[in-house]
């Protein structure tokens, strides 16, 4: 609700429904057990109520795992995979949460998803890079353009998958030097040894950050 550059984000409307329930809507195609958000807002819970979904008031948090942590923990810690899907990712689609929820996960794991764009659409660094092994896992996540002289670079996609145990272990993991340096909290848990698998795909994301992000997404929708 306080973003800077687009104040009341989650309950701005795009063609006559508020950005949080677009996000839900599209998410409850992948009919997950448990749907839930988790906020610190009465104003989105009171939203997410009265369309009918479910809404779980924390307390203040550093970030979004740390606020997913604590819904879990309210929750009374269900399930065995977790999956953190951001607020303003209005084009979810189903297939995001089955790709994650698909993979093969050690306990002291996370999965992610990341998408091939041009090395000229990833120069802002709100885009946030990645760069894999040969096994799939993340070595590394910058705001900088990655690997240097590339055509086309992996952009990360802010969506988990967690397990009970990764998920505590990341809610809980003190940012190291290159997760301060990036401003990547993903980078802090790498830095204390959580192994991240990234899922590529031709996934057709647009997270809302700016007005100009919003009008874009409401062309995406054929009611506007």
């Amino acid at each position: 609700m306080e973003s800077t550059r687009l104040p009341g984000k989650p309950l701005a409307d795009i063609c006559g429904r508020s950005m949080i329930l677009r996000v839900l809507d599209g998410a409850s195609l992948a009919e997950p057990d448990r749907l839930v958000v988790a906020t610190d807002s009465r104003l989105i819970e009171k939203e997410v109520v009265s369309a009918g979904y479910e809404a779980v008031f924390t307390g203040a948090a550093e970030n979004g795992t740390g606020r997913v942590f604590q819904a879990w923990e309210i929750l009374g810690r269900p399930g065995d995979r977790i999956i953190d899907l951001q607020g303003d990712e209005p084009l979810v689609q189903p297939e995001w949460i089955q790709a994650l929820a698909g993979e093969i996960m050690p306990s002291n794991s996370v999965v992610t998803l990341a998408r091939q764009i041009s090395s000229e659409s990833a120069v802002d660094s709100s885009v946030v890079k990645v760069v894999l092994n040969s096994s799939g896992e993340a070595l590394y996540f910058s705001r900088s353009v990655i690997p240097w002289g590339a055509d086309s670079v992996l952009q990360h996609l802010g969506l988990y998958c967690f397990t009970p145990e990764s998920l505590s272990r990341c809610a809980s993991s003190v940012p190291g030097p290159l997760s301060r340096r990036e401003r990547l909290e993903q980078l802090g848990w790498m830095e204390n040894g959580v192994v991240i698998k990234v899922v590529p795909g031709n996934w057709n994301a647009l997270g809302v950050d700016t007005p100009a992000d919003l009008e874009e997404v409401r062309k995406w929708f054929a009611d506007c």
